[in-house]
C-alpha cells in the first residue's frame, strides 16, 4: 500500500517529455523511451528488473556506438578500472556498500550511462542520493523502476524525475 503512495507522489513530481529544461533528458524522454520494444540487442542473463532491461535494450538501438557492460557482485571488481570509451553500464546488484564504493572509484567517460536499480530498503536509497550529490554525475535521473547517472560535464548539474518506464 505504502509502494502505491510513494508511485502517486513519483508521478506528481516527474516530468514527461514537457517541463524538462535539458535536452539530455528531453531525448531520453522523446527518443528513446517511446521507441517501441524490439527484439533483444543483448543477452539478459544478468539483469533481473524487466524494466531496466527494457530501457536498456532502447537506449543500446539508439547509441549503438555505445559498449554494453553489466556488472553484478560476482564480476564488480573486474570492472574496477573501466575503459574510458562510451558505454551504458547496468549495475544489476543491490546498491549496497561494495558497490556503492565501486561506483565512486571508477572513472568514467563523460558519455556514459549508468542504470541502476531502484530499491525500497532504505539504506539502498542512503546510498542513491549519495550519487545523486556527487559532483562527477552532472545528469541524475529518478524513473522510480531505476536511476540513471551520467557524467556530461558540460551540462550544470540537475536531478530529473522522469517518465521513461
Amino acid at each position: 500500500m505504502f509502494r502505491c503512495f510513494e508511485y502517486t507522489a513519483f508521478l506528481w513530481k516527474a516530468k514527461g517529455r514537457h517541463g524538462t529544461h535539458s535536452p539530455f533528458a528531453y531525448w531520453l524522454v522523446d527518443c528513446v523511451a517511446r521507441l517501441p520494444d524490439a527484439p533483444n540487442a543483448f543477452n539478459s542473463n544478468g539483469i533481473q528488473s524487466k524494466k531496466s532491461y527494457r530501457f536498456a535494450n532502447k537506449l543500446l538501438r539508439e547509441l549503438p556506438q555505445h559498449a554494453l557492460k553489466l556488472m553484478d557482485e560476482k564480476n564488480a571488481e573486474k570492472h574496477k578500472d573501466l575503459e574510458l570509451v562510451p558505454q551504458i553500464i547496468v549495475i544489476n546488484a543491490p546498491l549496497n556498500t561494495s558497490c556503492y564504493q565501486q561506483i565512486m572509484e571508477s572513472r568514467f567517460h563523460p558519455d556514459t550511462i549508468i542504470i541502476l536499480p531502484q530499491s525500497v530498503y532504505k539504506r539502498n536509497l542512503q546510498a542513491l542520493k549519495l550519487l545523486y550529490e556527487d559532483a562527477r554525475f552532472h545528469f541524475t535521473a529518478d524513473c522510480f523502476y531505476f536511476a540513471l547517472l551520467s557524467p556530461r560535464p558540460g551540462q550544470a548539474k540537475q536531478h530529473f524525475y522522469l517518465k521513461l518506464a
